[in-house]
């Protein structure tokens, strides 16, 4: 019986010392995730190159005496820009344009906020000047927030109306494409 006595002590402490040798550890993983506001502009999540629309004032002969035009081909379809944000604390300004100086001959009357159609390969101009409503009563100027139009489902609509007056049917205006460039934040 002795040698079974010292087998089973021996057997009792192989098995103590593999059961000691085994260690577990246990501890955690952190998943995070912070979001911060964000807007869908004309459907769109994109930051930056944005299209919020054109104002096409057409084509019309050089001896115009006022032009009218809507904002269109907004991204979106139809005559408005749509922004849907997390937050109702947003605003929607124009910041500026590209041709803010007057040009060495202007044709039209300035409004408030100077804008000037430009062809790249002269110095003259055409004033024009941006609004809010289609009454042509509220101008809008740069780095002032821009109106709501409209609220449907969560989605509010932007809408921009352009005008150039005090053309004067001048046979002056030189023929060609005039352009420039409204610059629009969305800051939320």
């Amino acid at each position: 019986m002795k040698p079974l006595r010292l087998a089973l002590i021996i057997g009792m402490t192989a098995v103590s010392i593999n059961n000691a040798d085994a260690v577990t550890s246990s501890g955690t993983i952190a998943a995070t995730l912070t979001l911060s506001n964000g807007c869908l502009i004309n459907g769109s999540p994109s930051q930056s190159g944005i299209n919020f629309g054109t104002l096409d004032f057409g084509t019309s002969p050089a001896t115009f005496s006022q032009l009218t035009t809507q904002l269109s081909a907004t991204g979106a379809g139809g005559s408005t820009f749509t922004i849907q944000c997390t937050t109702t604390s947003y605003t929607v300004r124009i910041m500026s344009n590209t041709n803010s100086a007057q040009p060495g001959t202007t044709v039209g009357t300035p409004g408030a906020t100077p804008r000037y159609l430009r062809t790249a390969s002269n110095t003259q101009g055409i004033a024009y000047s941006v609004y809010s409503d289609s009454n042509f009563g509220t101008e809008i100027g740069n780095n002032v927030n821009i109106t709501r139009a409209s609220t449907n489902n969560g989605i509010d609509s932007y809408t921009l109306y352009g005008r150039i007056q005090g053309g004067g049917n001048s046979v002056t205006v030189l023929p060609g494409t005039y352009t420039d460039t409204l610059n629009v934040n969305v800051e939320y």
